[in-house]
């Protein structure tokens, strides 16, 4: 007797195959049988009427540790309730440890407040070690971040690593790597990574191609200068051989869409001389990003101590004024999603809130930066729909959320809906376009990033798999989370196992915490 038997499934495994009508057998959390039809009886018997039967999905990008989410919503419902069984957390340059000194942490304040927060660790195991007696809604693996290591040994400071400081964050970042990180982040396009040089990041991706780890980067930039931004990471995968992953990969601003097929073309050619590149988008047209982000960037060299005094005086401040002035997104359509102090703004474009103070959308953006925190999100809509899809859809993508975890209800802080939507929201346009197959998006959610990040028991339904599984309804799947609304969950999920045991009914959590830490 099997621990599980779902029957009469249109099974999509994961491979990029065609479907199949199937029955798939699970036993002790491990799928143990995938026949036309099994006959052998189960503890629990589903018969999925022909709907679609696929691997849990894995998130190759995710935030729910810098947001503080694994452990104020170890849940993570948003996430599981869309299919996500696994998550890559440690994003964008950052990760929650090691702490090598009181500045470190300081590194997630741009998504966090960092006040009250209450830490037990400090080198990379005793964070794992914490993480592997927690349970969660969906499997966790981590990437060591970056700025994390650099931030806690530099501090503010802008200056290059000289030759010494190199090799000791080189040797803390490879004690992490054998502490059981799969990897290491960067973000280039955040202030305190600026000014990474082109001698640190070879020395990053030579260590992570020695050890066999994933190197995840952001560009240095995603609007005029994208095409440099992919050629100086996809030259560095050419010429180290990382294992490289490019994080949310987009073209902002209208004037700079045309340039998708140099920026596609830079991709292909470097993957068919043999580089190992990839990169990871979203379905969604508006950006979730820090307010600063906005600014120059040498208004952020030295970080936000150094940006105020800038704001302070009146000299820099007007340098700051007219390059906002000049800048290419519509500054005055900025929605506020979250500040850190609480102000009563939330909801509001950036032309409202200048209208009730009666200055300009330059000013008012300043104003929300000195007085709204280190974590003033915005929402940002800069991408172009067409262009989205096809990055979506491109052989070398995969679909990560760029999100984090969250339940109902969240006060009044809003979160981009792509932390409740993402897979529905990419499987529906995908079902609906037909611009690739299902079997060929399924891949991009599942096994493709398995193999990427090295989970080798996973993404994939065959015997000898996690059973990790998503079940839907191709004629309903779809995201109800929007802009103004994003705490919904997806219609069209009938269900969700990890490990064989029932994470999802018919789209809303059980509540059961299936989910543990993976060790490299």
């Amino acid at each position: 007797m099997y621990q599980l038997l779902i029957k009469n499934a249109n099974i999509i495994d994961g491979s990029g195959k065609k479907p199949f009508i199937g029955d798939v057998a699970i036993e002790s959390g491990k799928i143990v049988s995938v026949q036309a039809t099994i006959s052998t009886s189960a503890k629990t018997t589903v018969d999925a009427k022909k709907m679609v039967l696929a691997p849990g999905f894995i998130d190759s990008q995710n935030h729910s540790d810098s947001y503080w989410q694994l452990f104020s919503n170890p849940g993570l419902h948003s996430l599981i309730a869309q299919g996500y069984t696994t998550l890559l957390v440690g994003s964008s340059g950052t990760s929650l440890a090691p702490l090598i000194s009181n500045e470190s942490l300081r590194s997630v304040q741009k998504w966090q407040s960092t006040s009250g927060l209450n830490v037990n660790w400090r080198s990379f195991k005793e964070y794992t070690d914490q993480l592997s007696i927690m349970k969660f809604g969906s499997n966790i693996v981590s990437l060591v971040g970056y700025s994390t290591i650099r931030r806690g040994l530099l501090g503010d400071s802008i200056h290059p690593p000289t030759q010494a400081e190199l090799e000791t964050l080189l040797s803390v970042l490879d004690t992490s790597f054998q502490e059981g990180a799969v990897g290491v982040s960067v973000g280039l396009q955040y202030s305190h990574e600026l000014n990474i040089t082109d001698v640190e990041l070879v020395a990053i991706a030579e260590l992570c191609a020695k050890r066999g780890k994933l190197l995840a980067a952001s560009l240095r930039n995603e609007d005029v200068n994208v095409i440099n931004s992919a050629r100086e990471l996809t030259a560095l995968a050419e010429q180290t051989g990382v294992n490289l992953k490019v994080s949310h990969l987009k073209i902002r601003h209208k004037s700079n869409w045309p340039l998708l097929t140099e920026l596609l073309d830079s991709f292909e050619s470097a993957y068919h001389r043999g580089a190992k590149v990839h990169f990871d988008c979203y379905p969604y047209t508006y950006t979730w990003q820090p307010l600063y982000t906005f600014l120059p960037n040498w208004s952020l060299e030295g970080g936000r101590t150094h940006l105020l005094e800038r704001l302070n005086n009146e000299e820099t401040r007007k340098r700051i004024l007219s390059s906002l002035t000049n800048h290419p997104a519509n500054l005055a359509a900025l929605i506020i999603a979250s500040t850190a102090n609480g102000l009563k703004v939330n909801g509001k474009t950036i032309s409202q809130i200048a209208q009730s103070m009666s200055m300009t959308s330059e000013e008012a953006i300043l104003n929300l930066i000195k007085n709204g925190g280190a974590t003033t999100l915005v929402f940002d809509e800069s991408l172009d729909m067409g262009t989205v899809m096809i990055l979506c859809n491109h052989s070398l993508s995969f679909i990560g959320t760029n999100g984090g975890g969250f339940d109902l209800p969240h006060g009044d802080k809003l979160v981009h809906p792509r932390s409740f939507g993402t897979a529905p929201k990419f499987l529906r346009q995908v079902i609906d376009s037909k611009s690739i197959s299902l079997e060929e998006g399924i891949a991009k959610l599942t096994s493709r990033v398995a193999k990427t990040i090295g989970l080798k028991s996973k993404g994939l339904i065959a015997s000898e798999y996690d059973a990790d599984l998503v079940l839907f309804d191709p004629t309903k799947i779809d995201s109800k989370a929007s802009v103004a609304n994003p705490y919904q969950f997806p219609i069209g999920i009938e269900g969700v196992w990890i490990n064989g045991e029932k994470v999802v009914q018919k789209g809303v959590p059980t509540g059961t915490l299936e989910g543990k830490y993976l060790k490299s």
